[in-house]
C-alpha cells in the first residue's frame, strides 16, 4: 500500500527538468521551498538539499521557473512572518539569560528588551508611538517651557489674568464712534 504523498507548505507546480542523478528533481525542489521557508536562508536551503547555491539562482531565472520564482518569494514571505512572531514573542516574554557564579550557571533571568518593544511599536502604530508622535509631544513640552504665546493665559489651573485691551472687546453702545469698531 502506498503511502500518502504529504502535501507541501508552498504549494508549486516545479519546474520541468531532464531527469539527473545530480540535478534538481521535483523533490528537491519542493524539500529547498520548504527549507527555505523554514530558514529563510537561500544558502542553507541548497545545503539542505544538497545544491549549490548558483544552480538554485540558474532554477529560478528560467523561463519555466516561473512557479518556482513565485514559490521561493512565498517562502522567504513565510520566514519574515516567522521572524515576525519570533520578534513579539520575544519582545512580549522576554529571553532566558543564564546567571553564572565561579564559573558555574546556578541561574537564569528574563531579560526584556525595551528596543525591540519600542522598533515593534514604532513599526505597528506609527501614528501613536513614531517620529510624529515624537514631534508632537517635543512641540507640546517646548510650549510649556516657553509658555503660552498670549501673557495672559497661563498654564496653572486654567485661564488667569486676562488683561483685556481697549480694542480686544466690542465698545459699549454709547462710544460707537470711538476705536476700530466705530461705523
Amino acid at each position: 500500500m502506498d503511502e500518502p504523498q504529504k502535501k507541501p507548505l508552498i504549494p508549486f507546480t516545479p519546474v520541468p527538468l531532464r531527469t539527473r542523478r545530480d540535478g534538481w528533481t521535483v523533490e528537491k525542489q519542493i524539500a529547498f521551498i520548504e527549507a527555505l521557508a523554514e530558514t529563510g536562508i537561500v544558502e542553507q536551503a541548497c545545503r539542505r538539499v544538497g545544491m549549490s547555491r548558483t544552480s538554485a539562482d540558474n532554477l529560478r531565472r528560467r523561463p519555466c521557473g516561473v512557479h518556482f520564482r513565485r514559490a521561493w518569494q512565498a517562502a522567504i514571505d513565510y520566514a519574515a512572518y516567522r521572524t515576525e512572531e519570533d520578534a513579539h514573542l520575544r519582545s512580549r516574554h522576554g529571553v532566558a539569560r543564564p546567571i553564572f557564579y565561579k564559573g558555574e550557571q546556578v541561574g537564569e533571568y528574563r531579560h526584556y528588551d525595551e528596543r525591540l518593544t519600542m522598533f515593534l511599536l514604532r513599526s505597528y502604530r506609527p501614528e501613536r508611538y513614531g517620529k510624529a508622535a515624537e514631534l508632537l509631544i517635543a512641540r507640546r513640552e517646548d510650549e510649556v517651557e516657553e509658555g503660552p504665546e498670549d501673557p495672559g493665559i497661563t498654564l496653572d489651573g486654567g485661564l488667569t489674568g486676562l488683561e483685556f485691551r481697549g480694542r480686544d472687546v466690542p465698545p459699549d453702545e454709547d462710544e460707537q464712534d470711538e476705536g476700530p469698531y466705530a461705523l
